[in-house]
């Protein structure tokens, strides 16, 4: 897409300072019409809509990417709450609109908006961004102009947000810089708490935009554009004084759909490609305790079946064995899995491989970065081949059945006899899987020199030798029936020269995104040849950023301090040079003067003691609730997760059907039929995100939910027919098995949905499956309200001309568009006699009001209420989707032909066996 603005400042519409004017907007007529609509309801367990004050500091959170990136960041998750505990500081959230958003919003005048108030962006006091990629630039440009802000601080009024930045890509600030009034460099904890305190503290004695400016300027760790003394980014001392932060549960999946806990922060082993390994020293990590008593509490607020132990290297923290203990004693019995995803080879001793194999993991991933000893000691990596292949062979035996490993090519030295030994190690990795090549991933990304490295000085391959050393890669290591997959040269090298650039680059930035840079990070978005324009059009000449560097140039990012010194990593590079490596510090005790640590910073060691066992108020109830219990004894296989019987030896995914039913079978069960309500904003999350609410709100209400065999088992939940994205379902229905019958159980569970969400009515089957849902209805009636006349609704004659039409028709067949196939269907033959009705009755903006009935044919075929409102009306109604669809209720027949709601069907059923079962012998 191409921006239609160019220079000029977007102008969101004045009528949008009503929150309540936005909310219909975006409801009625962006949600209906976007891809994932759920991106931008907001509405997140542990968020807070209410709060937005005049008196206030307003602080927006603003992650340059998409809702389910941005919800999976740890840092906003800290952040957001440690603003909101703050009885004078209102936090809201927002992420850049998908394309098609983005031009929906522009077109209505929508602004950017908070998703929990609902407020315009420009409203807020603060907009602060996490910059953690470089190709997320642009995406920031675009929610700076959709809060109608000019995109250069220096163009900025007092009518203006102050826009900050912070984040990895920000110990580069030169290239951003000119986009923001302030960057905070740095951990983030302290900093934030003291702009919401300055922020607060200004708007309460008054005083110019200019003025707040300057107070944020002057905070520890504040750079921006024209400084001239070196800023030393902030280090938080003791992780201790922050707990991990309280849940907030996403309301459609993310990527990582997890409770993450941060055990510790920094690294020191001292791979010279790390950004992130020089920028967080030293080490300080979390005490065990805290972070059982973490979980516990995330898992039992949030109903999460996952935790995730996070950190730069988790297998390094020196509190991991009682961690794991601590976590998977608490969380006995009750279907969590604990993972573990950043684990080094040379680093998991036999105890905690037996205590992860109980987590019966699909997948380990580790990192050798290179394939030689000579290039893994260049990169500081410290581990050898025999620690490679001992960890995989460890690995499969624990029963894995998979184990991915991450390479880079481009490392600086590296040679062809590199490349071979990479494939050389993968081969002999291959050989100590039991099923070969199949159970092994390799992942090859070109090396991107970063800022504060030993390799900042190193340069990066051209993309013309990247495309050569994957495909000298990726040919071989196919042979081997490894899965590959490889990054292309175009994003590395970008990545390189954003990442290495100086303030030449920012009109560059501008100018890509002007001509319609949007979600570079995203392979369908992504377009190399806007850049080299930008490039060409500005001036600038991308080689001379990702050549090798003399040491003696001065470095665009010189005046700030990363913490470890610009002396000790030049001498690093040099010992790079000569293949000479260091050791961990902290763990073998020599300091090799890196000046990271300091008098009163030094590594932090976690307090590793006997975890106290949990009383009755500390542990999770692990009796009668909906984090799953296992019944003890319950007969499951053992060894791997498939019966070699049942296995094909060309697809060991495969199961046979007997397995596949004995896996879906509970030890005991007792089925009931709901009927619920999906009303709100609700309606906009598809049905898979709907599952993922249901599951989440039942492990969160303790209820004693069946599930089913097998090592992954699952809640057994047979769902109805589902609801179209952003209809209103009043009478829909599901079924699920518990282990029991539950009193109360609507009553339970609507204390756990989310709002809009909603139980109805319940009726038990009984211990045998129910015949389905989906299998049961024949018909679905619908009310739709169409557009109103002020928003370019059709007028009560042309649509009394289209039912009139309609209904003297014999046939009316339209296209399906379908993905797997387009198909001829007859629309009039899916009406019932007198099911099309136009309502005397108009809807509050004046909008027509149609019912009707919709069947299904023969073969169990129907058409998507949207495209049978879209043939009914045609070119009178601009869009269908803009029009508000309640699915009023499905129905069935009974024996008699009578129609009959799913769950009145339970009740005759029930009467049939009864009377089956007393009156007939």
């Amino acid at each position: 897409m191409t921006d239609t603005n160019m220079g000029a400042v977007y102008g969101p519409d004045p009528k949008f300072d009503d929150a309540k004017e936005l909310g219909r907007t975006l409801t009625r007529k962006i949600l209906p019409t976007v891809t994932s609509p759920a991106r931008y309801i907001g509405g997140e367990l542990g968020a807070r809509r209410e709060g937005f004050a005049a008196e206030k500091a307003n602080i927006l959170l603003a992650f340059p990417d998409a809702y389910e990136i941005g919800m999976s960041h740890q840092g906003l998750r800290i952040l957001y709450h440690l603003l909101m505990d703050r009885p004078d500081t209102f936090c809201d959230l927002a992420y850049t609109p998908w394309p098609d958003c983005e031009e929906a919003m522009r077109k209505e005048g929508l602004p950017l908006f908070g998703l929990e108030s609902r407020r315009p962006a420009g409203s807020f006091d603060v907009i602060g961004f996490s910059l953690g990629y470089e190709l997320a630039y642009t995406n920031m440009l675009t929610m700076i102009d959709l809060a109608g802000s000019p995109i250069l601080a220096a163009d900025r009024s007092e009518d203006d947000p102050v826009f900050i930045g912070g984040g990895s890509c920000t110990l580069n600030p030169t290239v951003v810089g000119p986009f923001l009034d302030v960057v905070l460099l740095g951990d983030g904890e302290e900093a934030v708490l003291e702009m919401a305190q300055l922020t607060a503290q200004h708007k309460e004695s008054g005083g110019t935009r200019a003025e707040l400016v300057a107070k944020l300027r002057a905070m520890p760790g504040a750079w921006h554009s024209g400084v001239t003394e070196k800023i030393t980014l902030r280090v938080v001392q003791d992780l201790g004084d922050f707990p991990p932060p309280k849940s907030l549960v996403p309301v459609m999946e993310p990527v990582h759909d997890r409770l993450a806990l941060e055990v510790m922060r920094g690294c020191v082993r001292g791979c010279r490609f790390c950004q992130a390994g020089m920028i967080t020293r030293p080490v300080r990590e979390r005490d065990p305790a805290d972070l059982v008593k973490a979980a516990v509490e995330g898992i039992t607020e949030a109903g999460y079946s996952e935790v995730s132990l996070l950190s730069l290297s988790t297998s390094d923290y020196s509190g991991l064995s009682p961690t794991v203990a601590g976590i998977q004693d608490e969380l006995e019995n009750t279907r969590t899995n604990l993972v573990l995803p950043s684990l080094r080879v040379d680093s998991v001793d036999a105890e905690l491989y037996e205590r992860i194999s109980n987590e019966r993991p699909a997948n380990f991933t580790f990192a050798p970065e290179a394939g030689s000893q000579r290039l893994r000691d260049v990169i500081n990596k410290n581990i050898t081949e025999e620690d490679i292949l001992g960890t995989a062979t460890q690995a499969f035996a624990s029963g894995v059945k998979g184990v991915k490993l991450y390479f880079m090519i481009g490392l600086p030295t590296e040679t062809n006899e590199d490349l071979d030994e990479l494939v050389a190690l993968v081969g002999k990795l291959v050989s100590v899987a039991p099923r070969g090549g199949s159970q092994i991933h390799v992942s090859i990304s070109p090396f991107s020199p970063k800022a504060h490295t030993p390799f900042q000085w190193s340069g990066q391959i051209p993309r013309e030798e990247i495309e050569r050393r994957n495909n000298y890669l990726g040919h071989r290591l196919r042979r081997m029936r490894v899965k590959v997959s490889l990054r292309h040269g175009e994003v590395s090298y970008l990545e390189g020269t954003l990442g290495l650039g100086d303030e030449k680059l920012a009109p560059v930035v501008a100018e890509a995104w002007r001509t319609g840079a949007r979600f570079d990070g995203w392979t369908e978005y992504f377009n190399f040849d806007r850049w080299m324009q930008a490039m060409e059009t500005v001036g600038v000449e991308p080689d001379s950023y990702t050549a090798e560097r003399n040491p003696d140039d001065p470095l665009p990012w010189d005046l700030v301090d990363g913490g470890v010194s610009k002396d000790f990593l030049l001498k690093d590079w040099k010992r790079s040079l000569r293949n000479k490596t260091l050791h961990d510090c902290r763990l073998e005790g020599e300091c090799y003067k890196c000046d990271a640590c300091g008098a009163e910073l030094q590594h932090v060691f976690a307090q590793v003691e006997p975890l106290a066992e949990s009383g009755p108020d500390g542990a999770i109830n692990k009796e009668n609730q909906g984090l799953g219990t296992m019944e003890e004894g319950q007969n499951e296989p053992s060894g791997n997760l498939f019966d070699p019987r049942n296995e094909n030896p060309n697809k060991p995914g495969t199961e046979i059907k007997k397995w596949t039913i004995w896996r879906q079978q509970a030890a005991a069960k007792c089925w009931y039929r709901l009927e619920y309500t999906k009303k709100g904003d609700m309606v906009f999350l598809g049905h898979l995100d709907f599952q993922r609410q249901l599951q989440l709100a039942l492990r969160r209400s303790g209820l004693p939910v069946a599930y089913s065999r097998g090592y992954h088992p699952h809640p057994l939940i047979k769902f109805g027919p589902p609801l179209p994205v952003g209809v209103i379902g009043v009478q829909e229905n599901l079924d699920i098995a518990f282990e029991c019958q539950v009193p109360g159980l609507a009553e339970t569970l609507n204390q756990v949905l989310p709002d809009g969400l909603i139980i109805r009515q319940e009726r038990v089957i009984g211990g045998q499956a129910p015949r389905s849902i989906d299998q049961i209805v024949q018909s679905f009636d619908y009310r739709v309200e169409l557009p109103g006349p002020l928003d370019g609704g059709p007028d009560s004659g042309t649509v009394a001309a289209a039912v009139d039409d309609f209904l003297g028709r014999k046939s009316m067949v339209v296209t399906r568009k379908r993905p797997k196939g387009d198909i001829d269907v007859d629309i009039r033959a899916m009406v019932p006699h007198g099911g099309l009705c136009l309502e005397k009755e108009t809807a509050d903006d004046g909008g027509l009001v149609l019912s009707f009935t919709l069947i299904r044919s023969g073969t169990g075929a129907t058409i998507p209420v949207f495209d049978f409102l879209a043939a009914l009306l045609g070119e009178a109604l601009a869009d269908a989707r803009q029009s508000l669809v309640t699915r009023t209720g499905y129905f069935g027949r009974n024996n008699h032909g009578r129609l009959i709601t799913p769950l009145q069907e339970v009740g005759e059923s029930s009467r049939r066996f009864w009377l089956g079962k007393h009156f007939i012998s």
